[in-house]
C-alpha cells in the first residue's frame, strides 16, 4: 500500500496569482498561511482487486485504523471507514484525520486492517488480512 503526501511547504506559505489582475505585468501575489485548524495527517482510502474467500460471495468491506506510538509500543485503535458493499475495490468516503494536535511523529506507525463484513445485523467481521 502506498501513501502519498500532498506538497506542502515547512512554512506554510504559497504564493498565488490573485484573480483581480488584468495584465500578467501587474500580477500580484497573495500569501495564503496555514491555519492551526488544518490537520496534521490526512488520507483516503481504497482497495483493488480485492479477493473473496468465497467465490459468489460479494465482499463487504471495513478498514480499521490503529496506531502504535513510539514511547508505548502498544496498538491503540484510532478509527475505521465505513462498510463498503459488494465491490472488490471498495474507495472509502470516510478519510482519516489526524489533528494538528495528535501526538503523531515520523516514528508512529499507523496499521490498516482489512475486513470482510459478514454480517452486519450482529457486527460480526472476519480478518480479511488475505484479501
Amino acid at each position: 500500500m502506498e501513501i502519498k503526501e500532498e506538497g506542502a511547504s515547512e512554512e506554510g506559505q504559497h504564493f498565488l496569482p490573485t484573480a483581480q489582475a488584468s495584465d500578467p505585468r501587474d500580477s500580484q501575489f497573495t500569501s495564503i498561511q496555514k491555519t492551526p485548524n488544518e490537520p496534521q495527517l490526512e488520507f483516503i482510502l481504497a482497495c483493488k482487486d480485492l479477493v473473496a474467500p468465497v467465490r459468489d460471495r460479494k465482499l463487504n468491506t471495513l478498514v480499521q485504523i490503529s496506531v502504535i506510538h513510539p514511547a508505548e509500543q502498544s496498538l491503540t485503535r484510532y478509527s475505521s471507514t465505513e462498510i463498503v458493499e459488494g465491490t472488490r475495490d471498495p474507495l472509502f468516503l470516510t478519510g482519516v484525520t489526524f489533528p494538528s494536535e495528535y501526538p503523531i511523529y515520523e516514528e508512529t506507525k499507523i496499521k490498516l486492517t482489512v475486513y470482510d463484513v459478514k454480517d452486519k445485523s450482529h457486527d460480526t467481521i472476519a480478518n480479511s488480512s488475505g484479501i
